[in-house]
């Protein structure tokens, strides 16, 4: 059994040198952390919500089983936790990383929340986007956000010069971009940026409901490493997807927003939130 490399939780089973980073993942109440294990059929394990602090098992996950081949199932399940600390524990891979879930405004204004998608499941054999007919979107919620320095600007255009030097703009079409934080004065851990770049790779990637995609073959790049301790702040430069197909937006907002049948989360209406 495997857990979807997608997911935007971390089991981390290699061991590293020196100083392990304080910041502890943070996601909002109203985040929706959609866990995916993909492997045998006949796998007869189960997850279940650890309490952070006790350590003891809260609650058992009910996972969700769609037979992807004769081979091949896949289980999943969404969590919507309350305010606390928990890790998920996964019978046969271990347990993840702590998290904290808080609806405290002043820590999620220093969060952005990234959530991605693709646009079929034939991208991917790691990850499955589209069960039942119905597409899924991961959020993942990280430290950081979009600083006015770090805008840049660039062109795409062609001219002609004339015999008297003269130029004439034949075509031009202008385009900024907009270099993500990724960490704060507090850094975090690597492979957050590992997370990032591969979210990086799907085909709709929104932070805090603006659509984005990494500028040609851009990749996060270590900006600070905090002295003795394995913590780290990361940018990487990105593009505002602006010339694009309204109804799919449209479809895609209102998955971004859904919570359940009943309840719908509020999205940024194309304004950045700047740190």
């Amino acid at each position: 059994m495997m857990v979807s490399p997608f997911t935007p939780l971390f089991f981390i089973d290699r061991k590293t040198d020196g100083v392990a980073c304080e910041y502890v993942q943070t996601f909002a109440t109203t985040d929706q952390i959609l866990i995916e294990l993909i492997g045998e059929n006949d796998w007869g394990g189960g997850a279940r919500v650890i309490d952070g602090f006790t350590e003891e098992p809260l609650f058992e996950i009910t996972l969700n089983i769609r037979v992807i081949n004769e081979e091949t199932t896949l289980r999943f399940a969404t969590l919507s936790l309350s305010p606390g600390v928990y890790s998920v524990e996964i019978d046969g891979i271990g347990k993840s990383q702590s998290v904290k879930i808080t609806d405290n405004v002043k820590e999620l204004a220093k969060t952005t929340l990234i959530q991605y998608s693709m646009h079929n499941n034939r991208q991917r054999e790691d990850a499955i986007f589209f069960i039942d007919n119905m597409q899924y979107f991961f959020d993942f919620r990280v430290p950081g956000g979009f600083k006015e320095s770090n805008w840049s600007f660039s062109v795409e255009n062609e001219q002609f010069v004339t015999d008297k030097a003269d130029v004439m703009q034949l075509y031009a079409l202008e385009s900024t971009q907009h270099k993500f934080t990724l960490g704060t004065s507090q850094g975090c851990p690597v492979w957050f940026a590992e997370m990032l770049n591969r979210i990086l790779c799907c085909t709709y990637v929104y932070f805090d409901g603006v659509r984005y995609a990494r500028k040609e073959s851009g990749v996060p790049e270590l900006a600070v490493q905090l002295e003795g301790v394995n913590s780290f702040v990361f940018t990487q430069n990105l593009q505002r997807v602006a010339y694009i197909d309204p109804f799919i937006e449209a479809k895609n907002n209102f998955i971004l927003r859904r919570v359940n049948t009943a309840e719908y989360r509020a999205i940024n209406e194309g304004v950045n939130r700047k740190i």
